[in-house]
């Protein structure tokens, strides 16, 4: 019997479709985004885009290798991270855990939901200037703003979360006798993981967005402060580099969620089983 299993185990190993190998995934994102860059450059050199407009590959490179050389972004940079962490933070913790509230207080959900989808609804950008005003310009303003745009993205996908659990097996788990801790523990917490990184993903995005922007308004350092500065120079490439930088924090904090969404979701395939 264990030869057996040996043998379909390393069958099944071997039909693996190819397109699942992240060898091969990686090997193929690399691919494309050469083949992105060489059309970029091309594209500059043969006249076709002017440099002026779209900077090129290498002056991105060069722009880039500038400021981290002189050190001049780093203060910034750490301004930045700071307001992106604490904004994450407060979304992700008063989100779920309204996500949590409302899922079980279904009057409360119908009493609020009119009223969250109206703030979700607010242009929270164009009260950027107000935030600074109440706030003042430092980075309790942009912790503000990010965290306006990111707390209603964590509750929303929290909440879509909650309610997508399998309500045959809350029933069946009742009828065991499962108290509503362990309900939680493991049927609705788990269900939920799905769409709690979903919404993890997005309201990083959406974090770092809103502390950027709320920079560029007004503050007295950040990454949004410097694009504020390169844009007024006209400097295109360096409003690339920083644009850039920005998006390689974001890519590598959601990877790093992607390692820890597949960790828990294979502690929540054997924690399905809900003990009276």
């Amino acid at each position: 019997m264990t030869d057996i299993a040996n043998s379909e185990a390393s069958l099944g190993s071997a039909v693996r479709p190819a397109g699942n190998r992240p060898a091969l995934i990686f090997a193929a994102r690399v691919l494309f985004l050469v083949l992105i860059l060489a059309a970029w450059q091309g594209a500059v050199a043969a006249g076709l885009a002017s440099a002026a407009f779209v900077s090129t590959p290498i002056g991105v490179a060069q722009s880039l290798w500038q400021l981290f050389r002189d050190g001049e972004i780093l203060p910034d940079l750490g301004t930045t991270v700071l307001e992106i962490v604490i904004a994450f933070s407060l979304s992700v913790v008063f989100g779920i855990s309204s996500a949590v509230v409302l899922d079980r207080n279904d009057w409360l959900n119908r009493i609020v939901s009119p009223f969250l989808t109206a703030f979700n609804s607010m242009p929270r950008i164009a009260l950027g200037p107000l935030f600074i005003l109440w706030f003042g310009i430092g980075i309790a303003s942009k912790v503000v703003l990010a965290f306006s745009l990111g707390y209603f993205i964590m509750l929303l996908s929290t909440l879509g979360g909650l309610k997508n659990v399998d309500r045959d097996l809350l029933l069946m788990s009742r009828l065991f006798g499962a108290s509503e801790l362990r309900l939680f523990r493991h049927v609705r917490f788990p269900w939920a993981l799905p769409g709690i990184f979903a919404g993890l993903k997005l309201t990083l995005i959406y974090c770092s967005a809103g502390a950027v922007i709320g920079e560029m308004i007004a503050a007295k350092s950040g990454l949004g402060v410097l694009l504020q500065s390169y844009s007024g120079r006209f400097d295109i490439a360096g409003v690339l580099a920083l644009i850039l930088i920005v998006a390689l924090l974001v890519m590598t904090l959601t990877a790093l969620m992607d390692m820890i969404e597949r960790r828990l979701l294979e502690w929540s395939r054997g924690s399905t089983d809900v003990p009276g």
